[in-house]
């Protein structure tokens, strides 16, 4: 198994070098700016992405490959993990560990994460140990209070990703706790050493929130669009029934039906009266308890708002055990289940070429007609594809803005993704700065790094390019002397003599 996974870790480092045909897609590209900027935390997450990928752009230099080379190292440790965690709860049966691997590499949404350089990737391999290491404590009985550091250690650093990985936490020590493993003054020492584990190692977190009156809380607040975000809080309660509707079916999406059929058997399978008390059941069990708090805190949130697909999967991700356990067992004796695995298969291999050329067959559809209706995938290529394009305009203009002032023009994009994805491509890698949180949008990171926050005194006085937007939301965000439009391609303008913002954005 080990030299199955090395094998695909090193073809998709292959890919990635030689063959991915992928822009960065913005939030790669602002991560990448925050590992420009190592610090404790950042505004919106924590600070895991930046210190993966500035160890890998320190390494290997700046390039896509070396800023997505973290997220195929985590998705290959993660594989490991979890066929590892599929031997432990079979008893050894080396077939649970095949299918456990092959299932996280045929499941669509884990092949995303594995190419494209998010907070996803490390934090579902931090959630698959947390999960490993709580079961294996469960088949211990006794564990020491070690353990329960290990665990809040391992949540702790989970934190630095992402921070709904703490939903682990109240199924797992219920589990735990209905069998037996801790009890009395054992379970006070232990619930002590899990805080002081997690406490400890996501106290980056708190030290940078700390020194800036809790940014984060705000931000994850106005996710939900509730009063004290950093978003305009809806009125009343804007619910839309369809916010519901699309999550329940996101089993389906995340698995993809014939896997999510697969598990479906399983589960009836392993509440068969031959499955009491056997490992089978009681991993699916321990899948349940690890899920629940996450797929229903998602729930609630559709109450509020839109969900999505990628935030709850990491509590999918232990049900691929006991489903690999069940394949084990059942492939190919049973009709169905050999079916089912076959579709599963073959699904996985056709998304996995899609997710990673398909780039081609989106652009070859753009234009075309079918009954009559133009479809566009424009928007999906403008994400993916062709802002190099926009840069060799910007850069032009920039030179033309520069000859006529004598001065070097900064550069201001209308959100954070175009100025992260500028910042990337541009030469010399310059400062970009957003303009976002100035016209009505939420406040990011780059309203709080000090060489991209537009309050900057040093600005002043300054020609600069702006990307994006129209004139007129310009000219009501931020106070230049004159904003005029250039020929290039794209929404570019020239602005002269940067005199401020007109206000304060509009969170703070």
């Amino acid at each position: 198994m080990m030299l199955a996974a090395m094998a695909l870790l090193f073809l998709r480092i292959a890919y990635l070098i030689w063959l991915c045909p992928y822009d960065l897609v913005p939030d790669e590209a602002q991560y990448w700016d925050w590992s420009r900027r190592l610090d404790w935390s950042y505004y919106s997450k924590g600070p895991a992405v930046a210190w993966l990928i500035a160890a890998s752009v320190n390494f290997f230099g700046i390039s896509e490959w070396a800023v997505r080379l973290p997220a195929a190292l985590a998705s290959f440790a993660a594989s490991l993990v979890l066929s590892r965690f599929a031997l432990s709860v079979s008893g050894g049966n080396l077939r649970a560990g095949w299918f456990a691997l092959l299932l996280f590499n045929l499941i669509p949404v884990l092949q995303g994460t594995a190419q494209f350089m998010t907070t996803d990737s490390p934090y579902y391999l931090c959630w698959i140990t947390t999960a490993f290491i709580g079961w294996l404590m469960a088949k211990r009985k006794s564990p020491s209070t070690a353990w329960f550091f290990l665990l809040g250690s391992l949540i702790g650093i989970g934190m630095l990703c992402k921070y709904t990985i703490l939903l682990i936490l109240p199924g797992l020590l219920l589990y735990l706790f209905r069998h037996g493993v801790f009890s009395g003054r054992q379970q006070l020492a232990a619930l002590l050493a899990v805080l002081t584990g997690i406490i400890l190692f996501s106290m980056p977190i708190y030290i940078w929130n700390m020194q800036r009156d809790w940014p984060t809380i705000a931000h994850l607040i106005g996710a939900t669009r509730l009063p004290g975000g950093d978003a305009p809080a809806h009125e009343g309660w804007p619910y839309n029934p369809l916010w519901t509707l699309s999550y329940l079916l996101f089993p389906l999406a995340i698995l993809a039906p014939p896997a999510a059929f697969l598990l479906y058997r399983a589960t009836r399978e392993a509440f068969q009266p031959q499955h009491d008390q056997t490992d089978f059941r009681n991993s699916l069990l321990y899948a349940l308890y690890t899920a629940v708090p996450i797929l229903v805190f998602y729930l609630l949130v559709t109450s509020r708002t839109d969900v999505k697909l990628n935030w709850p999967v990491a509590g999918f991700t232990v049900f691929l055990i006991p489903l690999a356990c069940f394949l084990a067992t059942h492939y190919p004796a049973d009709a169905i289940t050999r079916k089912l695995w076959h579709w599963t298969v073959g699904i996985g291999l056709v998304s996995l070429l899609f997710i990673a050329m398909g780039k081609f067959p989106i652009a070859a559809i753009n234009g075309t007609r079918i009954l009559g209706y133009r479809i566009s995938t424009q928007p999906i290529l403008k994400r993916i594809s062709g802002f190099k394009e926009v840069v060799n305009g910007v850069e032009r203009a920039s030179a033309a803005l520069a000859k006529t002032t004598g001065q070097e023009p900064f550069y201001i994009a209308s959100t954070y993704g175009r100025a992260a994805l500028l910042a990337f491509y541009a030469k010399g890698h310059p400062h970009v700065c957003s303009a976002d949180s100035y016209m009505g949008g939420r406040e990011s990171s780059y309203d709080y790094f000090p060489d991209t926050n537009l309050g900057n005194p040093e600005l002043l006085g300054r020609p600069a390019i702006l990307l994006d937007n129209e004139k007129w939301v310009w000219e009501k965000a931020l106070y230049f002397q004159l904003i005029e439009r250039s020929h290039y391609k794209g929404r570019i303008y020239y602005a002269y003599e940067y005199r401020g913002p007109w206000r304060e954005p509009h969170t703070k």
